[in-house]
């Protein structure tokens, strides 16, 4: 390089086609990890916010509550609410919006719109005790239609949950922050 001062050769070597292609090259670097952060944090919000909305679903905690009673009665069959003539009961109605319910939020886990850690965090009781009472009513409902596919996405979401198992963690305490 043949340059007499320091402003001489800093343009020499900006001006080199190296130094263009390196400016490119992490240009789109930094294109891409935006864009990644960005659609992570777009996930997490998606997934607080379905969080919030399930909490201020009365119908939703009203079936949650509604199915949990059912499971735990003596005299109650959760399956017999899957029989035409249970069909119009508020009880299969209830048990139904629920599980529609969690069977959208596995398509959501599944295209990638809801961070599932963090549902998984926050919903893994939930869901894996939910498919458990629910799982007879869900296999007369696939008896009586022939459909081996009715709610074939909620069971995958707590299958999966389920092998995982639950979200443990030992919790740090809290030290003193100022």
């Amino acid at each position: 390089m043949d340059c007499t001062g320091f402003f001489e050769c800093s343009g020499m070597i900006v001006g080199s086609d190296w130094f263009r292609s390196l400016s490119f090259l992490l240009g789109v670097t930094v294109a891409v990890i935006s864009v990644l952060t960005v659609k992570a944090t777009a996930k997490r919000k998606q997934s607080a916010d379905l969080l919030f909305a399930s909490r201020a679903d009365k119908e939703l905690m009203a079936g949650m509550r509604c199915l949990a009673g059912i499971h735990e009665r003596a005299d109650a069959n959760v399956r017999a609410y899957a029989r035409k003539d249970q069909g119009g009961t508020e009880e299969a109605k209830s048990i139904r919006y629920v599980l529609n319910h969690w069977e959208y939020v596995s398509v959501g886990v599944q295209a990638g719109i809801y961070d599932e850690k963090m549902l998984w965090n926050a919903s893994y009781n939930t869901l894996v005790g939910l498919h458990r009472n629910a799982r007879p009513f869900i296999d007369a409902l696939r008896e009586a239609s022939g459909r081996s596919t009715l709610f074939q996405e909620v069971q995958w979401l707590a299958e999966r949950w389920d092998y995982l198992g639950p979200p443990v963690k030992k919790k740090r305490k809290f030290t003193r922050l100022l």
